[in-house]
């Protein structure tokens, strides 16, 4: 070998080293990503956090978020997703969690990158109530037995506003408890998780996802009637912009459910007995910091109709949501030419000469509600997502049947009472059925963007095969709830 042939071969030599050595600092000195087992508890400092004066999101770009990891709390920050505009970004990952809930993380630089939740991975875990457990051996969750190993941890999770908990427990407490057991590649039980698990629920009333006929949106409209909780900011996504995942879920959104089936006539939406001046943000589902960390949990009036609204359109989760400020949600949807749009309205004294027809969204300055028809009398019965207190004085709420009228005594009222008490006797053990007056609930700012929107059922988007148009609000209940 010549001299000359033999300095390339070195020098070729001693550039792979460098190449190897390079490779193995990057590799010593690059952060790795770790693929870990968490329960979300919330937001760090909880109650003290806000958007700010001017809503700014560069402030909650900046949260921390507490996790239950490994068997002890930690804290990280989250990936906010794309910059949309400055200081503006997606949040992603911050309207996929929810508290209380289990999750795999990956985490990157002490930043959580994405997650994913449990519940929806069968092979990852199973849910349900603890039959038998015999130590160090198996534990036996409805009719599947799960081996233990000397690794399981055992912990319960409390639910609580303003940050979710998880403690140690031990293997005598999963006697009759519900549990939620996350497995191991090898199906072995991994952790085990005391914690609140919903009975199955099934509406009484079953509409069709992205039928486009004024039956079927009034049908989606009284899906979730009696199971799902008023939250302010409630189906608005996590930094309080539009549509929240649930707002764009096919179906009634499963944490909506838990939610309402956690609670019972003690929940409130803000205060204990409404009282402001107890007021304790670090304590409390509602929104004090301009951001809704508890989207997810249950529905607002322009969340409700936004969900009512995608549900009749689509037929797929996912897509593009409708949720807005209530009081545009009328003259947005005539805008879309879905239908028309008038502040021409006047309070009606008998069914024949009723500006309300059926199906018609009245938006109110701050509230929003469906008409699901004038009755003989003048009354009109209603749906919405409204507070309104609890047979135990607090103010919670949500999706109801409800009636405009003078008195009790007005069919609207009757109607609404008797399908609220038949078909949500549950909802009903926890709050009386609503009557407005029709000189709060029929009005508003004429300068303003609120009013009325009546479907355009020729030409719109919805058709009216059933003549639901012409029929009576008794009529529209008993056909909806299969009684004719």
């Amino acid at each position: 070998m010549s001299s000359k042939n033999f300095l390339r071969l070195i020098l070729v030599l001693v550039v792979i080293l460098i190449l190897i050595a390079f490779y193995i600092v990057k590799r010593i000195t690059s952060p790795k990503k770790v693929q870990k087992e968490a329960v979300f508890l919330g937001v760090e400092d909880y109650g003290a956090l806000t958007k700010g004066e001017n809503l700014d999101h560069s402030l909650i770009s900046k949260f921390k978020f507490n996790f239950y990891i490994d068997g002890e709390e930690k804290t990280f920050s989250i990936d906010n997703g794309e910059e949309v505009k400055e200081g503006v970004y997606t949040f992603e990952i911050q309207n996929k969690l929810q508290e209380g809930y289990i999750y795999d993380v990956v985490i990157e630089k002490n930043t959580i990158k994405s997650v994913k939740l449990l519940d929806e991975d069968k092979k990852a875990m199973l849910s349900g109530r603890v039959n038998n457990v015999e130590q160090n051996k198996f534990i036996e969750v409805g009719e599947e037995k799960i081996t233990l190993t000397k690794d399981t941890g055992i912990y319960k999770i409390t639910w609580k506003a303003g940050n979710s908990s998880v403690e140690k427990v031990e293997i005598n407490d999963l006697k009759d408890k519900t549990v939620k057991v996350t497995l191991d590649k090898d199906g072995k039980a991994k952790n085990i998780y005391i914690t609140f698990i919903s009975e199955k629920y099934t509406s009484p009333v079953k509409a069709i996802p992205g039928e486009k006929t004024l039956k079927n949106f009034l049908t989606t409209a009284l899906e979730p009637v009696g199971t799902a909780l008023y939250i302010y900011g409630g189906s608005w996504d996590w930094q309080d912009e539009g549509s929240s995942l649930q707002a764009t879920t096919i179906g009634i959104p499963q944490s909506w459910i838990d939610f309402y089936q956690y609670q019972n006539a003690d929940y409130t939406y803000r205060e204990k007995d409404g009282n402001e001046e107890i007021k304790n943000p670090s304590n409390s589902y509602y929104p004090y910091g301009e951001w809704n960390q508890y989207c997810y949990a249950g529905v607002d009036c322009s969340g409700y109709i936004g969900w009512v609204i995608y549900n009749t359109l689509n037929t797929e989760s996912g897509k593009e949501g409708y949720v807005m400020g209530a009081t545009k949600m009328a003259k947005t949807f005539a805008e879309n030419t879905w239908g028309t749009w008038t502040q021409e309205v006047k309070i009606p004294t008998n069914r024949e000469e009723s500006d309300f027809k059926v199906g018609d969204i009245f938006s109110m300055n701050g509230h929003v509600w469906i008409c699901f028809g004038t009755c003989d009398d003048g009354s009109i019965v209603i749906t919405h997502s409204t507070p309104s207190d609890s047979i135990n004085g607090q103010p919670g709420g949500g999706i109801q049947i409800s009636a405009i009228g003078p008195s009790e005594d007005c069919e609207a009222y009757q109607l609404a009472k008797k399908y609220m008490e038949k078909y949500y006797p549950d909802w009903s053990k926890r709050y009386k059925t609503i009557l407005k007056k029709p000189e709060d609930y029929i009005k508003f700012k004429k300068e303003s963007a609120a009013g009325k929107f009546s479907w355009d059922l020729e030409n719109g988007i919805l058709k009216d095969p059933d003549n639901y148009r012409d029929k009576k609000p008794e009529e529209i209940l008993k056909d909806i709830f299969g009684e004719m």
